[in-house]
Parts: structure tokens; sequence; C-alpha cells
């Protein structure tokens, strides 16, 4: 059996809500705060965003089965609705009345004051004054939008019973991380668990050493055509510069952390811990699978693909005519959806089930389950689909499926935007109830594997890392490159050779741990070659580096190639782009010039 001991602690999973209708991100936290209490944990959700119905919430996520007992639920708005701000004085500054501009007021679900909303002129967002039970203001927000990405800097003011203003923060950050902080107080070590990219400009870094920070990356994090070195959102461009403060940057696959080191670099914070399945028992009476049933359990949103396959049932209800598509879920294009269903005259076969709590139980009586997405991080509906015995047909996309089916096996893998190829592997599993049921014993017993042992196990070790790394944990806070030597010589040879300087502080590494690298990207096909780099200390602050040179002058380089030089030195990283003067003239004579140059991107790395 796995080791499943977790490191002593307080274990914190931050979000700005938890909703009833949990996407995915939502219930791979929430299950993983259930796995920690199997563990001997006593985790808690902290909440960051205002809800007026917190408790009810609560209570229904209680009778749902996705809280268990165990898992504390703290809402950061809630707290200091009925604890106050402790013994804050007063600051003099006047809590401004906006009486003038009030255009709504709300309650909360027990009927009590909770809320007021202010537009002032002239002012970007509007404010929200939060109410204490009485109907008196104890916080002044702007409403920053922040579970979309704003960055939440503009005046917070803290305000007293007496109406005085105690206390005043010029970012939303400034007060999430103080409550952390007063949640890990009294405890040597606190689990700060963040799923969301949004929460992770707002709290990391938090400069405590009582605080682990440990990201889990749920979705794809480059745009198309999805390789490492895509384009980046803005959500997830805060994300990766904020890696050297994390104490652990989790992905749920090993591409997807593959990716992201050869963007920035392999550090030591960087792990992998796939999301577990629970594996349900089989129903009393287990259903029979009908050879004519798929399912699809999805948000309806662009990124689900799901005109695919509407377009690939038209195919399948060709070849099979009795075959029924089922989807569930809720999103922004049912109408569109249901225009397409309708369009291909598929409406006595898809149907949008729309949101339904008990949609998996579907899956026991279904011979198939689709997943059409352009992109995933790690789809939990496809293991919940295995864990029920469905065999699974997807598309083979970042990240995920493939790492969970092996295609012919337990589920079938086609290209992605192959529509007919999907078509034919639901009609192969339509027309062969054999088929079905040895796909189904073979995906019940894939899920098995991924069940929640392993898991906590996966965390164990993680976890054990991160405590055992602390110590080891790296500053850089200067870097300046001096080159002595930086060109090509006949046949795209390169010669380099220079002095590399950092500053940085760590309480037990020194720079003796740190690891250059020097590379060849193609920007073309993204392919990276690592080219020979020789490394001597020189001192405390000083790395000497030179490319060995041999018979013919050095390492060939392709002439379009773009050098990367990378410093990496524990959790921290640095990279500068040097780019080499022009191939020596064929009579090997040295160019006219002093050949000292600074690579360009040297300067110190912009830190959050």
């Amino acid at each position: 059996m796995p080791e499943t001991a977790l490191p002593e602690g307080r274990y914190l999973s931050c979000a700005f809500r938890v909703s009833l209708d949990a996407g995915g991100q939502t219930r791979a936290l929430l299950m993983r705060n259930r796995n920690l209490v199997r563990a001997g944990a006593r985790p808690d959700v902290v909440v960051l965003g205002a809800a007026p119905d917190f408790d009810a919430r609560r209570e229904e996520l209680l009778e749902r089965g996705l809280l268990v007992d165990g898992i504390g639920v703290l809402s950061i708005y809630e707290h200091f609705r009925a604890h106050g701000w402790g013994d804050a004085e007063p600051t003099g500054h006047a809590l401004a009345d906006l009486g003038a501009h009030r255009i709504r007021e709300e309650e909360d679900a027990a009927g009590a004051p909770w809320r007021i909303t202010y537009r002032v002129p002239g002012e970007r967002y509007a404010m929200y004054d939060y109410l204490r039970p009485d109907g008196s203001t104890f916080l002044r927000i702007p409403a920053f939008g922040l579970a979309s990405g704003s960055r939440g800097r503009g005046l917070i003011q803290q305000v007293g019973e007496d109406g005085q203003v105690v206390g005043e923060f010029r970012a939303a950050g400034q007060w999430f991380r103080r409550w952390i902080r007063e949640l890990a107080g009294g405890h040597d070590r606190t689990f700060l668990f963040i799923d969301s990219r949004y929460v992770v400009p707002h709290v990391v870094p938090i400069r405590t050493k009582r605080v682990h920070v440990v990201y889990v990356m749920h979705n794809l994090h480059v745009g198309k055509p999805y390789r490492w070195d895509s384009d980046v959102n803005l959500a997830y461009r805060r994300v990766l510069s904020r890696i050297d403060d994390m104490d652990a940057m989790v992905t749920l696959t090993e591409r997807q952390r593959d990716d992201i080191a050869e963007r920035r670099g392999r550090t030591t914070n960087m792990f992998v811990v796939p999301n577990p399945v629970d594996l349900p028992p089989e129903p009393a009476e287990t259903p029979a699978r009908d050879p004519h049933r798929v399912t699809i359990m999805a948000r309806l949103e662009p990124q689900k693909r799901l005109q695919d396959a509407i377009a690939a049932f038209e195919h399948v209800v060709g070849a099979v005519p009795e075959a029924r598509l089922d989807i569930y879920g809720e999103g922004s294009r049912r109408d569109a959806l249901q225009a397409e269903i309708d369009r291909r005259q598929l409406g006595a076969h898809v149907t949008l089930r729309g949101f339904d709590p008990d949609a998996r139980e579907a899956l026991w009586a279904s011979s198939a389950f689709l997943l059409t997405s352009s992109f995933e991080g790690y789809p939990l509906s496809t293991l919940e689909s295995m864990s029920r015995g469905c065999p699974v047909v997807s598309y083979d996309i970042k990240y995920g499926p493939r790492e969970q089916i092996t295609d012919g096996a337990d589920g079938f893998l086609v290209a992605r935007g192959d529509v007919e190829a999907l078509a034919d592997r639901v009609v192969e599993l339509l027309r062969s109830p054999e088929l079905v049921a040895r796909m189904s014993a073979a995906a019940r017993e894939t899920a098995r594997r991924k069940g929640p042992e392993q898991f906590l196990a996966n965390w164990a070790g993680v976890l054990g890392r991160v405590v055992a790394l602390r110590p080891d944990r790296t500053r850089i806070d200067d870097v300046a490159l001096e080159t002595t030597r930086l060109r090509t010589v006949r046949g795209g040879r390169l010669q380099f050779a220079g002095v590399l300087r950092v500053r940085g502080t760590s309480r037990r590494a020194d720079l003796g741990a740190a690891r250059v690298r020097l590379s060849a990207v193609d920007p073309e096909s993204g392919t990276v070659a690592e080219l020979p780099l020789k490394v001597k200390h020189a001192g405390e602050e000083e790395l000497r580096l030179q490319t060995p040179a041999g018979l013919r002058g050095g390492p060939a380089v392709p002439p379009d190639a773009r050098l990367r030089l990378r410093l990496l030195w524990q959790n921290s990283a640095w990279e500068a782009e040097l780019t080499p003067g022009p191939a020596l003239p064929p009579s090997g004579t040295r160019p006219r010039g002093d050949a000292t140059r600074r690579a360009p991107g040297s300067a110190p790395a912009a830190r959050a």
C-alpha cells in the first residue's frame, strides 16, 4: 500500500468562491481536501470572494458529498464581519459619505443587511460597503472583479463599529495575505494550496517562513498551436513569473511540467501530482449498458468544442439510427449548440440536459463518453466515466487524455479536430457490446490504479520534499553577464566565453548548487538543442563560462537559432538571449573592435 503519511501542519486551500455548480477545478480542490481528511488532516477551504448565501452554499455542498465533516470552509468576508478588526486604532481618515451615489442594497440569506453598492461618477470601479447584521459598515472596497483577473489595486478601508476608519490596504492582496498570516499563526507550518491562476497574483509572494505556498495548475497555460513556446495569456504570465516564489508548482501531467520547464527552466520546486478518481461501488442493480447511448459532461463553453461532438453524431446517426447523445452541463453556448442541433436535424438524437448533480450516474448505462475539448489540464470527467466502466472516446489533446487512456484498451484517442475518426470510434463501440464490455472492465481497472491511495502517496512525497527543500530556497536579486567572446566561426560554430555575476540569498544553498545551461532554440519548430558549456565556480558570486573549442572551433549552431543562456539555482531561474557577432572571414582574422559584449536581457529578472 502506498505511503500516505502527510507532514504535520495546517492545510489551507484558497479559492475566490466555492459554487454549487462547481466546475472541474473546484471539484478537484474539494476532492483533494476530502482525501486529506482520509489521511488524518483537518483542512480548511479559504474563500476570498463574497457571497450573501455563504452558509447555505456550504450546507448544500455537504449534502451533495462535495464537502465532508472535517473540512472547514472559511470566508474572509464573514470572518471580519463577525470578528471585526481587533484592537486597531482609528487612522484619522473619515469614511466618505457616498449616500448620494447609492444604487443598490442587498440582504444576506437570513434577510439581514449585507452590501450596499455605489457608483461614483468618474471612478473606474463601483464601490461596495459590506455590512454587519446591524447595518453598519465594516469594509469599503472597490468592485474589482478579482475572479476575472483584476490586479485589485485601490483603496480598501477597514471600518470599526463606531464608523471610524481603523486601517487601509492599497490592494486586495494585502488584505488576503494578512488574513492568511493570521490563520497560520500558532502553527509551526502551514501548507497554502492555490488552485486558481487568478488568486496567485494576490497571494504570491507571501513573506513568512511558516507558510509553504503550493500552486496547482489545472488547465492549459499556452495558446495555439499549444507548443511549449506558444503565447501565454496574461493570467498565466502572472503565474509563471511567480514560480520562483512558490514552494511547489504542481502540474497534473509530466508533459505540462516539461513544457513549463522548457519555457522558464526546470527548478527544484516543480512537481507532478495527477488528480485521482474515487472508484464508486457498482450499483446493487447494475443497469445494462444501452448500446445506443452516448454521454458528455461538460460546460457549454468554447473550450469544450461541443459543436464537434454534434457534427460527429450526425455521422453516428447515419450508421446507427437509434443512437442518442445526452449532453449534461450549462454555459454561454447553450443557444448556439441548440441551433446547431436543429440545423443538423438531430433533435431526436442529441439532447442538452442542462446541469444535473446526478449526471454521473448516467455513465453506468452509457456505451461511450465523448471528450472534444480543444485543451484540458487533466479532465476529471474522463476519469469519472472510466470509474463507472464507460469507455471514453477523446481527442488526443494537451493535457490529460493520453495520460489517462490507453488507446484501444480502455478507450480511444483520435487526432484533435478529426470529427470523422471520432464518429467512427463511437460507431465501433455502439455496434459491438462485446467491445464495450471489454473496455468497460479495463476502464474500471485503470481508474482503480488512479485512486486516492496513490494520490495521497504522491502528495505526501511532494510536501515532504517541500519541507526538506525550504532551507535551500533561493532568491536571485541581480545577475550581470559580461561576455568576453561571443561569435561564430566558419561552419556556424559558436565561440562563447563570459563571466556571470550573481547576487542572491539563501539560508543554506550556495552558488555551487547552481546550474548553467546554453541552448539553441529553433524559432520555427521550437526544437531545443543543448550546447556544451564549461562552468567554473570562481567565487561566492561568480561563474566563469566557456564553450569547449575542440579541434573544429566550438559547437555547431543553426544559422537562425536563438541562443539561450539559463541559470537555475534551486527554485530560482534567470535567462538571457545571446546574439553572437558575424562569422569570421575566410582568412580567420579577427574583426576589428571590442569583442566584449553584454548579453541582451542580462539585466536583473523582474520580480513580483
